[in-house]
């Protein structure tokens, strides 16, 4: 009976064990680590420029005014027109400058009569002096009248210039090609040297738009290219107000000589062709100055880039997919990346997505980011207006 109890004993408790066993779990395969988007760093155009606000102004422009008095007797434009250089624009009434050009005319041709026979009386006198037959004061007179005369020649030649001057001036043309605005006056009024501005014409095509920089974006523009004129080889390009860049490139064809001590900054003009008058006089437009040929610099992108009061970093994938922590140098943004200047090489590869799913140390599984706004740029430098600006 003891030995049956026992081996019944040790049968449940066999069972026990193996119920127990039954139940254990095995442990868990360990977590697939976390997938991650990334960006290879990579050298691309890039391109550092200078911004200035400036204003357009016509190439030529000019205020016509009255400079005889008369009342208006034509205007023959239409305002806000188009004008050819000669064409004529406002008429004064001639009547009087054309009496006074008779006038002028008839005077100068009673003075050569004048010295006509005043040239004949000297020539009588010296004849008669070498014969001992006149006196010298009879001679002298007839020299003193000799002269006389060519001097009111000389005068009545000058009024006859003033006169058909005179009678020019009612005869008020453009003076170059242009577009001309409001008239002042209207034909029948009176007007003279104080009537003011009758009418402006201005040159559109080409632009000037003037500007300023400081000494620092001069110091800047030292470091571009040289022309063989010893200046920055630059491209200058044109913003409208609403941000549109203007289609055609200018030229910077005035430096100034000297920076204003007062306000630390350089006057400049640029010129810009304007053959579909975009730009008006008076426009305010911003200036865009960079390097004629953009350089290269490693970029990463923007989305890459981290920062705190150790300074900009980013997490770099190695070959082992272990994640690591890096404190970059930057330089400037260009649009969706930063220029980087220290602490990162060609090649490696950057975390752009997935950032929050990862800490320094682990191991991620990196794949190559399909995303174009991340993508370093290999072709030209971009054209946005926002490009590259110091940081």
């Amino acid at each position: 009976m003891q030995i049956r109890g026992s081996m019944k004993r040790l049968s449940i408790f066999l069972a026990a064990a193996a119920l127990l066993s039954g139940c254990e779990k095995e442990p868990p395969a360990p977590a697939a680590p976390p997938v991650v988007e990334t960006v290879t760093v990579a050298e691309g155009p890039i391109t550092e420029f200078i911004s200035a606000v400036g204003e357009a102004k016509a190439y030529d422009e000019v205020n016509l005014v009255a400079r005889v008095e008369g009342y208006l007797v034509n205007r023959n434009f239409t305002e806000g027109q188009k004008v050819k250089k000669g064409q004529l624009l406002y008429e004064i009434e001639p009547t009087l400058y054309e009496a006074g050009v008779r006038s002028a005319e008839a005077a100068l041709e009673k003075a050569r009569a004048a010295q006509k026979n005043a040239e004949i009386q000297y020539t009588r006198q010296d004849s008669l002096l070498k014969k001992d037959a006149t006196s010298e004061r009879a001679f002298d007179n007839a020299e003193a009248e000799k002269l006389q005369a060519a001097a009111d020649v000389k005068a009545c030649e000058a009024a006859l210039t003033t006169a058909k001057q005179d009678l020019e001036y009612t005869r008020i043309q453009a003076p170059f090609d242009g577009w001309i605005g409001l008239s002042a006056y209207s034909v029948g009024n009176l007007v003279n040297r104080e009537s003011g501005t009758l009418a402006k014409v201005v040159s559109t095509d080409p632009m000037r738009v003037e500007f300023v920089v400081s000494e620092m974006d001069i110091l800047t523009m030292r470091d571009y290219r040289r022309t063989e004129k010893g200046r920055p080889d630059v491209r200058v390009r044109l913003f409208l107000q609403n941000g549109a860049a203007y289609p055609l490139d200018g030229k910077i064809d005035f430096w100034n000589n000297e920076i204003n001590p007062n306000t630390g900054t350089l006057k400049l003009q640029a010129v810009f062709q304007n053959p579909e008058r975009l730009l008006l006089p008076g426009m305010f437009v911003r200036i865009r100055i960079e390097p004629a040929a953009p350089g290269r610099k490693l970029l990463v992108p923007l989305t890459a880039l981290m920062n705190d009061q150790a300074g900009d970093y980013v997490y770099v994938v190695g070959p082992d997919g272990v994640v690591n922590r890096r404190t970059i140098g930057t330089e400037f943004r260009d649009g969706g990346f930063a220029v980087v200047k220290s602490n990162l090489t060609p090649g490696e590869k950057v975390i752009v997505k997935g950032l929050q799913k990862v800490r320094p140390g682990m191991t991620v599984e990196p794949r190559e980011s399909s995303d174009p706004a991340v993508m370093i740029p290999r072709g030209p430098a971009p054209a946005a207006e926002n490009g590259a600006v110091r940081k």
